[in-house]
C-alpha cells in the first residue's frame, strides 16, 4: 500500500465515524450553530499547526487567483456544504444522508470535465452510474 493510499483510508476512517458525532450532537444543536463550532476548532487547530511548524509566511505569496478560489471553496465547500449537510443530518438517517452526501464527486466529475476540460472516460462514466444508481437505492 503505498502512503498516499494509507492517508486516504485514515481518512475515510475519520469520515465515517464524523457523523455518528455529528447525528448525536444535532440532537440538540442547531445546524448552523453546529458548523460554527465545528470550523471554530478547525481554526484553533490548523492556526497552531501552521504556527508550530512557521508555515504562514505563504499567504503573503499568494495570487488573488489563489485567495478568491481558496476563500470561494471555503464559502460554498465548508459554510453551504456543512450547513446544509448537517441540516439534513438533523433531519435524516446518517446511513441515508451521508452516501447521499458523499456523492459529491459525481458531480465534481461532471464539473471538473465542463470546467477544467479534464477527461470523462469510460470507467469514469461507469463510476458516475454506479453512485448515481446507490443515491437511487438509498431513496
Amino acid at each position: 500500500m503505498n502512503r498516499a493510499t494509507f492517508w486516504a483510508l485514515i481518512a475515510a476512517v475519520c469520515y465515517g465515524i464524523a457523523p455518528i458525532f455529528e447525528r448525536i450532537g444535532l440532537r440538540q444543536a442547531p445546524p448552523l450553530a453546529a458548523v460554527f463550532v465545528r470550523a471554530l476548532i478547525t481554526v484553533i487547530f490548523t492556526a497552531f499547526y501552521l504556527v508550530m511548524e512557521q508555515q504562514t509566511a505563504t499567504f503573503g505569496q499568494w495570487s488573488v487567483r489563489t485567495w478568491v478560489a481558496i476563500l470561494m471553496s471555503g464559502f460554498v465547500g465548508v459554510l453551504l456544504a456543512q450547513a446544509f449537510y448537517f441540516q439534513a443530518l438533523k433531519l435524516g438517517e446518517v446511513g441515508r444522508v451521508v452516501p447521499i452526501a458523499g456523492s459529491y464527486p459525481l458531480i465534481a466529475a461532471l464539473l471538473a470535465a465542463l470546467l477544467l476540460g479534464e477527461q470523462l472516460t469510460l470507467t469514469r462514466l461507469c463510476g458516475t452510474l454506479l453512485v448515481l444508481l446507490g443515491i437511487i437505492l438509498l431513496r
